[in-house]
């Protein structure tokens, strides 16, 4: 028996690195992710009031060669996945979201927005529920590690755009 209902690809993370000074696209990578269990929990008992809602979510990027699994958790950020925190922005840059009316939620409009403070790199990036640099606790909804690695140093600015599509599977 074949049931309809959504398709879930997952969230797209796509970071652009900039040259500050002339503007140039540096680096561009789009990666679809890997929704911890957690996250996946979450995204199916959210919208039915099975758990509280979170009201806020942010995105980090990370320095360390870490594959995510199905157990991966914020925990993993400072230690693991050794999250890159050099950068001027004083918390983690908010994911602020907006709803397009077709299936899509992402923040085209505002972009997470990185500048680093001294050299580093990122092998990946996270949407998490805690605004706080190195912090180990909050939901993490979706990590995405990218096909190389991403060189970070003074005079970059690294914007990081995520977004999720549900997909009727009547339209596969």
């Amino acid at each position: 028996m074949q049931k309809e209902g959504l398709k879930v690809l997952g969230f797209r993370h796509e970071l652009q690195i900039f040259d500050i000074a002339t503007g140039e696209l540096i680096e561009n990578e789009v990666k679809f992710n890997r929704i911890p269990q957690a996250g996946l929990d979450f995204l199916i008992q959210s919208p039915f009031g099975l758990v509280a809602a979170v009201p806020n979510f942010y995105c980090a990027l990370f320095s360390e060669n870490f594959l995510a699994d199905a157990n991966t958790s914020a925990a993993d950020l400072p230690g693991a996945m050794g999250e890159f925190t050099a950068y001027s922005e004083a918390t983690r840059p908010a994911w602020v979201h907006t709803y397009n009316g077709a299936g899509t939620i992402d923040n085209f409009a505002s972009k997470a927005i990185f500048t680093p403070t001294a050299d580093g790199v990122a092998y990946g990036s996270v949407i998490v529920a805690n605004p706080t640099k190195g912090a180990n606790s909050g939901l993490l909804l979706s990590v995405a590690r990218y096909s190389t690695v991403k060189p970070l140093s003074v005079g970059m600015e690294a914007k990081l755009l995520c977004g999720i599509t549900y997909i009727p599977a009547n339209v596969l």
